[in-house]
């Protein structure tokens, strides 16, 4: 993972050292009752029936001990190059794959997780971002799981003891408080979302699909114990992939945002995976702004310059222009409509318009040094 203050890094790693001898060797999964009710006592992960999850995240038995996000045999952590920005949330990342079962590997595509799949993302914060020592509050645990009529989300949010974690589908707000590496005590209304906020960002109905679950996003090390390895080939040596993988060095790879990479790279890792979900061509909730801000659309020498806002009066903005003309003016962040939604607190307004309460000051630096960098101009204006 990606962070955006380093100490957030040195205690994540800490912590996933702790978990990281249960993800190497795969077991038998469990089995529900047929009634769903789950047994007294479970072996390895435990699904919930179709249309009827579990009414706490113990039951589904994903975990050794879920407060510490120490996982079971079969559930296996991962990172992604490129996240997504949830107003400064930590995560932690899971997959589980059904005994006997394999993905459908793709160099670009979206993986082809199969059906009983489970995604497991937990969202945290802790007290002091410097001090990887200070309390950390689990908030949420959210499950996208794939069932035989597509993916399902379930969110399960955390008690304030930390003891378990239950089903909730109408979304709630959840007020924190951290303090970051600037030494500033920062407040949010950290949202959580219903299950409608999750397709806005993963799919409507029916065509709900998982988002970092690709090549570009998991072509990255991890270290299960025993040092550092890529993820994509511990999968490999796994057995859980259907075909083998590209080498390393031949794969599709996002950038780390706020690393050091040319500038294009990074701004075109960070829209990959902030904002490509909703624009890009297709059913995505945005593609009739015409704004593609996907992999392939923002190619600096394949690419369409439009296609990516540059010199493009918006299409569907709703007034939400901040009295600019254009999306993208070349070297002039201050005056792209790119940057003030990004830097927009209003509902109206704000960019992406869920998931966000807090401006992503690093996302914006990015953003504007992107533009900054662009030659040209949008005929004077």
């Amino acid at each position: 993972m990606d962070y955006p203050f380093p100490s957030m890094a040195s205690a994540f790693a800490a912590k996933r050292l702790l978990s990281a001898a249960f993800a190497v060797a795969l077991l038998s999964a469990g089995c529900s009752s047929s009634d769903g009710t789950p047994p007294p006592t479970v072996e390895g992960v435990n699904p919930a029936p179709e249309g009827e999850p579990w009414k706490t995240l113990d039951e589904w038995n994903l975990f050794t001990d879920a407060a510490e996000q120490e996982p079971e045999e079969r559930v296996i952590p991962y990172d992604v190059n490129s996240p997504l920005y949830a107003d400064y949330a930590s995560k932690y990342r899971f997959l589980y794959v059904p005994e006997g079962k394999k993905i459908g590997y793709a160099d670009t595509a979206v993986w082809d997780l199969p059906v009983g799949s489970i995604l497991v993302k937990t969202f945290s914060y802790f007290a002091d971002v410097r001090d990887p020592s200070s309390d950390e509050r689990l908030l949420e645990t959210r499950l996208l799981i794939h069932q035989t009529d597509g993916w399902k989300p379930h969110t399960y949010l955390w008690n304030e003891s930390q003891t378990e974690a239950t089903l909730k589908t109408g979304g709630t707000d959840l007020d924190v408080t951290f303090i970051d590496e600037s030494g500033t005590e920062r407040t949010n209304s950290y949202s959580v979302p219903s299950e409608n906020d999750c397709r806005s960002c993963h799919g409507k109905l029916g065509k709900t699909d998982t988002l970092g679950g690709r090549t570009r996003q998991l072509d990255r090390d991890h270290d299960y114990g025993d040092g550092p390895v890529n993820q994509i080939d511990h999968l490999a040596e796994l057995g859980l992939l259907d075909d083998a993988p590209a080498p390393g060095g031949g794969r599709q790879r996002l950038e780390d945002p706020f690393g050091d990479a040319p500038v294009w790279d990074r701004a075109r890792s960070y829209l990959d995976s902030n904002c490509a979900h909703c624009h890009q061509a297709g059913n995505a909730q945005a593609a009739q702004s015409g704004l593609f801000l996907d992999y392939d659309s923002t190619d600096p020498v394949l690419g369409d310059p439009a296609g990516i806002g540059v010199c493009k009066q918006p299409a569907s903005a709703g007034g939400a222009t901040c009295g600019y003309s254009f999306d993208i003016v070349p070297g002039k962040p201050d005056e792209s409509i790119y940057i003030c939604r990004m830097e927009s607190t209003n509902p109206k307004y704000k960019m992406p318009t869920v998931g966000r309460n807090l401006v992503h000051t690093e996302g914006v630096a990015l953003m504007r040094d992107w533009i900054a960098s662009m030659p040209g101009d949008c005929g004077g204006n």
